[in-house]
């Protein structure tokens, strides 16, 4: 009995050391019910505290302390326009024992996966295969470029590995902005230009109302125009500013009406610098009573096409029927057109930058002149560049040579847009170039030879 006694107490004393034990980030804890463990025995980022760590930028407060830092591109107190907030685990190896070098390349690996995530809300996965070496050489290996702040949530070590939780807010705009600067993302330049003639005809009104069909020809766009353009202009499409236009639009008398024949909206389109016109109706109309007798149900319905403006050819088109409830008419019925246009609006987008972005990343002939040629060795240098070490060139053919000026034919992925912005981008060797003329079919440019410094 006195010695099942002294093993009770034993236990006793053992159990309270261990409570007394200080719940470092060393230990791994069992979270409760519902909460998921996270790799290396971590705990989930809602079981922590809140409280962001004192510790300057990149500098470690300590296993556990909750560090946080700024990570380059934004200057302190400016906010990026567009942020978002990631949570990502990161894995560091730990090698001699140099916990802390683990840790930093624990951090340096979640931050690069953040970056790496927020790329992937921006393009679609066949993009990010297709330009996964593009990709790793000019986005996720500068990550300092993107994300604006950082913490440390929650870290652990587990065997040869160390682990941290952190929370990064990265600037989806500046990602945005350098996916467009090297061809992944297509940029306003690379985007079609787009004039709209849409009629519309809203509750109570006698007839469609359009734009061209007033003298001078109206500038305040419809309750439809202005739902597509806002939402196009959102997603990189440039529209013609109908206020910039000062001038009267010269139609025959068959083409003065709402139902605008494709062929004269074309015309239209190119005489105004368009590369597609969107043509089409709305309606709004009563479709029935509700329980309220108060309360009206009104349905309208969108239809439009997108037509391009150098083949007359359409190339994507959608119709979008919604309704709307309201004890006011009018009100009811712009309800209904915003509603029904905004369907037809994703749908066009949808069509056209898929047929835009595919013709981009076909091959075609571009005509390139090259003035300025004061030595022919310059020329050779610049030639040899051009066709292996700007991205999309396939192959250089020289046509002809003569007096300072080269023509050639650049067989390239994409237009005659995609290779002045490409060749913008070169540093040729003891070379500038100025381009001052890029048409649909070709682009001019000029050689600077650069003096060099002795």
């Amino acid at each position: 009995m006195t010695g099942f006694r002294k093993y009770l107490v034993l236990v006793l004393l053992l159990l309270g050391c261990a409570s007394g034990f200080d719940n470092s980030a060393w230990a791994q804890e069992t979270p409760p019910p519902g909460e998921p463990i996270l790799p290396g025995g971590a705990i989930s980022p809602s079981q922590l505290p809140t409280q962001r760590g004192s510790a300057p930028a990149g500098v470690a407060s300590g296993p556990g302390g909750g560090s946080s830092g700024t990570a380059g591109g934004l200057e302190s107190g400016q906010e990026a326009s567009e942020t978002r907030t990631i949570d990502l685990i990161g894995r560091g190896t730990i090698y001699r024992d140099n916990v802390a070098g683990a840790r930093d390349k624990a951090i340096e690996d979640a931050l690069q996966g953040v970056v790496e995530r927020a790329v992937g809300l921006l393009i679609s996965p066949v993009s990010v295969v297709q330009d996964f070496q593009l990709l790793s050489d000019r986005v996720y290996d500068q990550t300092e470029a993107f994300i604006h702040d950082y913490r440390v949530l929650t870290e652990s070590k587990s065997g040869p590995y160390y682990r941290v939780v952190v929370q990064a807010t990265v600037s989806m705009s500046s990602i945005q902005d350098k996916l467009q600067s090297i061809g992944i993302l297509l940029t306003r330049k690379g985007m079609p230009t787009i004039m709209f003639f849409l009629s519309e005809q809203n509750i109570g009104e006698p007839s469609p109302r359009y734009w061209w069909g007033q003298s001078p020809p109206g500038t305040h766009p419809s309750v439809t125009e202005k739902a597509l353009s806002e939402y196009m202009h959102e997603k990189g499409f440039v529209i013609v500013d109908r206020a910039a236009l000062n001038r009267d639009i010269q139609l025959g008398p068959e083409s003065i009406g709402p139902e605008l024949s494709d062929d004269t909206a074309v015309e239209l389109g190119k005489e105004f610098g368009a590369d597609l016109v969107i043509v089409g109706k709305a309606v709004a109309r009563y479709s029935g009573n509700v329980l309220d007798k108060n309360m009206r149900s009104i349905q309208a319905g969108v239809s439009a096409r997108a037509i391009r403006t150098d083949s007359g050819m359409a190339i994507a088109s959608s119709q979008g029927t919604r309704a709307a409830v309201h004890s006011d008419d009018k009100v009811g019925g712009t309800e209904a057109l915003i509603l029904s246009a905004s369907v037809v609006a994703r749908d066009l987008v949808r069509q056209i930058a898929t047929r835009w972005r595919k013709e981009a990343r076909q091959p075609v002939l571009v005509e390139l002149i090259v003035k300025g040629i004061g030595e022919y060795a310059d020329f050779v240098r610049f030639r040899t560049h051009l066709r292996n070490d700007v991205r999309g060139v396939r192959n250089v053919y020289l046509r002809s040579i003569r007096a300072g000026e080269a023509m050639m034919d650049v067989d390239v992925m994409g237009n005659a847009k995609i290779l002045a912005d490409e060749l913008m981008l070169q540093r040729f060797e003891n070379l500038a170039v100025n381009i001052f003329e890029i048409s649909e079919k070709g682009v001019k440019l000029e050689l600077i030879p650069m003096a060099i410094d002795d």
